[in-house]
């Protein structure tokens, strides 16, 4: 069944997905590993929850699309409590995504998904998939609204993927150290760092240095 999930990515703008159980955790991923398995764990309950709210109103529920600027989620459930979903670029071919949901749901039914995660996916252990989220501390409003317009224009360089690597990031320079403003090229270094192309890190600069500029002034 692995295979099947790996064929979703075939579909032009799928980057990947992933199956998640509300009690074990993820499952099992193809997605780039900057995803990571908190993360999709964590998604994967938020949209399990919604399951639930959403059957009391619709009894044939079947798939749950999240739209946003830089991507796309679109969720399956394949059994209560697990549920398979991909993360897609805006312009993805939904209706070659719901047929390959179909036939991977009808997999599931027969029994040959969980023989095929236990031979070919990497165990998740129970204790990573829950693991706590990074040291939260407290983010200045004025600089809030600096990084919420980083975070965008950093979707005009990397596209969908634009949105999940700056949270990576940004949680990580938070865990460095006070998250303030005389910090703030550490956090564009880092950036640079997974933007990996001089040419785009010139042109981020560029995006970014007005939003830089009026912030400074106030």
């Amino acid at each position: 069944m692995l295979h099947l999930i790996d064929e979703l990515k075939v579909i032009p703008g799928v980057m990947g997905a992933c199956i998640v159980n509300s009690q074990a955790g993820l499952k099992v991923t193809n997605l780039p590993a900057v995803f990571r398995p908190e993360r999709l764990t964590l998604v994967g309950k938020h949209l399990l929850k919604l399951y639930s709210v959403g059957r009391m109103s619709f009894d044939d529920l079947t798939d749950i699309t999240l739209n946003y600027d830089e991507s796309v989620v679109v969720a399956r459930e394949l059994e209560k409590n697990t549920l398979i979903f991909a993360i897609c670029d805006p312009t993805f071919n939904q209706n070659l995504l719901t047929m390959s949901f179909n036939l991977l749901h009808e997999e599931f039914k027969l029994g040959n998904f969980t023989e095929t995660v236990a031979e070919t996916a990497a165990p998740v252990e129970a204790e990573s998939a829950i693991s706590l989220p990074p040291i939260e501390r407290a983010i200045d409003g004025s600089l809030q609204n600096l990084l919420a317009e980083m975070k965008a224009l950093l979707g005009e360089i990397l596209g969908p993927m634009a949105g999940f690597v700056f949270d990576e990031v940004k949680d990580d320079w938070v865990e460095q150290g006070a998250p303030d403003f005389s910090r703030i090229e550490e956090l564009i270094e880092q950036l640079n760092q997974e933007i990996d192309d001089q040419d785009k890190i010139d042109k981020y600069r560029q995006l970014i240095s007005s939003a830089i500029d009026g912030f400074q002034k106030g």
